[in-house]
């Protein structure tokens, strides 16, 4: 029984998907964020109930509700029971939630270092290096005037990534281990609507990175609080795909990294956090840039690690994945690409936000900070990758850029 009458739930977010059931058809739920390891099936019907947990319904608005849209009546005590599963599952916002993720986030800090939880599905079994030089044994070798400050590459899994993979870390085979390697990722199911990095340290089969918070404090005194939901890291691989490359490359323990995963700028607030909580991406990108020209900072090295297009049936579409339809998720690519070359952030990001982003760039974020932040270096694009997987059912676009 829920005490308060003026309790309105809110649904976190989470994934819905049929499932099939030996009495028909019914719901699951789960959270993409991994913060709840719960799997929740319920009928189809629930579906208008969880729809009618927005925070802005009580128990007794929802009842009336699901009776105006589907017709059934359902007793408050229905409801009641249903906003429990969900609560005791850690599906539901509030108090009760926030105390267990503050329970999360303090062990994940007092553990001091971020595991690579994926290291045997990325094919990372030992601290050999060998599948790196394999990887960067593919590279088509370019010249470069001058040292590279920063590299676009992808945070594919290696097999699907491993053209851009090779070409952009290829062309840091002969630079001097930098200070420091900021490495910009993509915040796919986190919490933070904003920017947010980690103190933690990372920990892979090739060793332990430190981070190096100092710069980190530096960062926050200019931007403020940008790990109040670190947590986001714990699950995040777009940033653990680059550390491992920069530690065979550089050695684990010579450089330190600053691990950031950056949001979208594509949706309506444009760089702005759209619930209002954080620093603007743009005005990080910024703080950012003015910290690494300091006199006094060292040298220091830029990563985004970003894929670009996900189209197919897999990811919603309706066409297959013809030369035509590649061809022209090719274009769009390219176009924002060579906003990256002509160096206008802006114009990038509304090349991806045009039409709503219909072929669902997820890296927007970081391609735009690194862009910000190199203001004045020239970007190369060395290669263009479309991934498509063996049953046609899905294609990952992704590409090489260096700085310098």
């Amino acid at each position: 029984m829920i005490a308060d009458v003026m309790y309105k739930p809110r649904l976190r977010h989470v994934e819905v998907f049929p499932i099939r059931e030996d009495n028909g058809m019914a719901i699951a739920l789960r959270d993409p964020s991994g913060l709840s390891d719960a799997m929740l099936s319920m009928s189809v019907p629930a579906l208008q109930l969880l729809a009618l947990m927005d925070g802005t319904h009580t128990v007794s608005d929802i009842r009336e509700a699901f009776h105006v849209a589907v017709g059934q009546s359902v007793s408050v005590e229905t409801v009641e029971q249903l906003v429990e599963y969900l609560e005791s599952a850690r599906f539901l916002e509030g108090p009760r939630f926030e105390s267990y993720y503050a329970s999360l986030l303090g062990e994940y800090r007092s553990r001091g270092v971020r595991d690579m939880p994926r290291a045997a599905e990325l094919g990372i079994s030992d601290g050999s290096g060998c599948q790196f030089e394999e990887i960067l044994g593919d590279a088509e070798r370019v010249s470069l005037a001058g040292p590279i400050r920063g590299l676009i590459a992808p945070h594919l899994d290696y097999p699907r990534g491993r053209p851009c993979y090779a070409d952009a870390y290829a062309t840091l085979r002969d630079r001097t281990a930098p200070d420091r390697v900021v490495i910009l990722g993509t915040n796919h199911v986190g919490r933070s609507t904003s920017v947010v990095t980690t103190a933690n340290d990372f920990d892979t089969p090739l060793g332990r990175t430190a981070t190096d918070r100092a710069f980190i404090e530096r960062l926050e005194h200019a931007c403020g609080d940008l790990r109040r939901y670190e947590l986001d890291h714990a699950r995040e691989h777009s940033v653990e795909l680059q550390v491992a490359f920069v530690q065979h490359l550089f050695g684990a323990d010579r450089v330190a990294i600053v691990p950031v995963l950056c949001p979208d700028p594509c949706g309506p607030t444009r760089t702005a956090p759209f619930d209002g909580n954080g620093v603007d991406l743009k005005d990080f990108a910024q703080a950012l840039r003015s910290l690494i020209e300091e006199p006094d900072a060292g040298d220091t090295l830029i990563i985004a690690g970003a894929d670009m297009s996900h189209v197919g049936a897999g990811f919603g579409d309706e066409r297959s994945l013809d030369e035509g339809f590649l061809a022209e998720v090719h274009a769009r690519d390219r176009a924002a690409l060579a906003s990256m070359e002509i160096n206008d952030p802006a114009a990038f990001v509304r090349s991806i936000a045009n039409e709503s982003n219909p072929t669902r760039v997820c890296s927007a974020g970081c391609m735009f900070v690194i862009r910000v932040v190199l203001a004045d270096a020239t970007a190369h694009v060395l290669r263009y990758h479309q991934a498509v997987d063996q049953e046609g059912q899905g294609c990952v676009t992704c590409a090489a850029v260096a700085f310098v």
